[in-house]
């Protein structure tokens, strides 16, 4: 059950705005993905547990939950994020480091040492790849027939490139590519 001070919406409102003006928050339960939640260590008043889990978990409602099972008060003391998607802490860098590399100029290679190309955050997602006359019809928002052996049917999300450029991103559906964001990079 997500928490009432969450950032869900409840017609139009998100839940938090509702709650903190004294509005009942009804929020309805739903299902969430826990690969694993271990217990990393423990004393008489706290645990520190490591959770790896999908989008749309709520942590804090965890230990609400969990403290309501053990019949006690469960909350969140400090949380920290070690992974979204591909993107982990190891590879993380500070904000003084990118603003240090980023006074060389926008072009320099310390800067771009500190960046990852964004097709790093797509690795979740399969590439179509499409010739200079498709990608220009993508990137004014049309969309494009694909047709041959290779041509991809029912994928849903992809990401498209050109000339190994990402262009977009699209539904691949029946043969056609359906831009959902077009990118100008």
């Amino acid at each position: 059950m997500p928490p009432k001070f969450s950032a869900l919406k409840i017609d139009g409102e998100r839940a938090y705005d509702l709650a903190r003006d004294g509005e009942e928050v009804n929020l309805a339960a739903r299902t969430v993905f826990i690969k694993a939640l271990r217990l990393v260590e423990s004393d008489e008043g706290s645990a520190t547990f490591e959770a790896e889990c999908g989008k749309g978990t709520y942590v804090r409602a965890i230990a609400r939950d969990m403290g309501r099972s053990l019949g006690c008060l469960g909350h969140v003391t400090a949380l920290r994020r070690t992974r979204v998607g591909p993107f982990t802490e190891n590879e993380s860098v500070s904000i003084d480091e990118l603003r240090d590399a980023g006074e060389t100029g926008p072009e320099s290679a310390e800067l771009a040492d500190c960046l990852l190309p964004v097709e790093t955050a797509l690795a979740d997602l399969p590439e179509v790849r499409v010739g200079d006359r498709e990608a220009a019809r993508l990137m004014n928002g049309q969309a494009v027939i694909l047709r041959g052996r290779d041509a991809p049917l029912n994928m849903g999300v992809v990401y498209v490139t050109t000339g190994g450029r990402l262009i977009a991103l699209a539904d691949a559906e029946k043969g056609q590519l359906l831009p959902k964001r077009a990118f100008h990079l």
